[in-house]
């Protein structure tokens, strides 16, 4: 979020690198930061410049010079599949913008107008932070009734706006419970679904870090819903089986 706006990463997605840190492609710097960005390959180095503002990085090096100043980061620009990626933060504050991170929700919230960063109003449903809907988020999110298991009902519209967004806030929701491989299976079947009455199919996921399943109900409408079942695996298996 910069400036209270969504920023979108259609071809190259920013990960947490093994420091922690927020990485990001080096063009997002350009386009939601209005910074200039030039790449020396030679020498591998990264030229970002703002108005009055100079920063220079090496990829793989914990360098960073401001202005002729040298200072020192606690991770590295890299290069990956072809793109190059700094750190989000030290980028963002080097050029005088407020970035504040919110871990549950795996959000970065930077402001570049002098004022602090802050973060998106967010709510607690069955244990999971979450941004609230209508506000923050397309996805829909709710406490489900005990029958048939009791759990969070997460709700993917393909009528609403932006449905890949709305399968990304899905991902990083669960993602604070789910194994990540778990999560990239749900993400993967649901996204077989790209047409209003095309048909999907039930499907259980069992999900080994939370003991839980994910119930994807069957559709052939516009809405996908899953459900995290609050209940152990042999619970379920027992009700299954009759």
């Amino acid at each position: 979020m910069v400036n209270g706006t969504k920023i979108g990463f259609p071809d190259a997605k920013p990960y947490l690198d093994k420091n922690s840190r927020v990485m990001v492609p080096v063009r997002f710097v350009s386009e939601a930061l209005g910074a200039k960005v030039d790449w020396d390959e030679k020498s591998s180095k990264v030229t970002v410049k703002q108005k009055d503002k100079t920063i220079v990085l090496f990829i793989g090096k914990k360098e960073i010079d401001v202005n002729g100043k040298k200072d020192q980061m606690d991770t590295v620009a890299v290069t990956s599949k072809q793109r190059t990626f700094v750190p989000l933060r030290f980028v963002s504050q080097a050029l005088g913008a407020a970035v504040v991170w919110d871990s549950p929700v795996r959000t970065a919230y930077i402001n570049t107008n002098g004022e602090a960063a802050s973060k998106t109003e967010t709510e607690i449903v069955g244990g999971l932070v979450v941004p609230k809907w209508k506000t923050h988020s397309d996805l829909m999110v709710y406490e489900s009734d005990p029958y048939p298991y009791p759990g969070v009902w997460f709700e993917v519209n393909l009528l609403r706006a932006d449905v890949d967004k709305q399968i990304e806030d899905l991902a990083i929701i669960l993602s604070q419970k789910c194994d990540p491989k778990t999560v990239d299976e749900l993400v993967k079947y649901i996204k077989q679904k790209d047409e209003r009455w095309e048909y999907l199919a039930e499907k259980y996921i069992y999900d080994e870090r939370s003991k839980r399943y994910l119930w994807v109900n069957a559709t052939e409408y516009e809405g996908i819903d899953i459900l995290f079942v609050s209940v152990e695996k042999s619970k379920v298996w027992k009700e299954q089986e009759g």
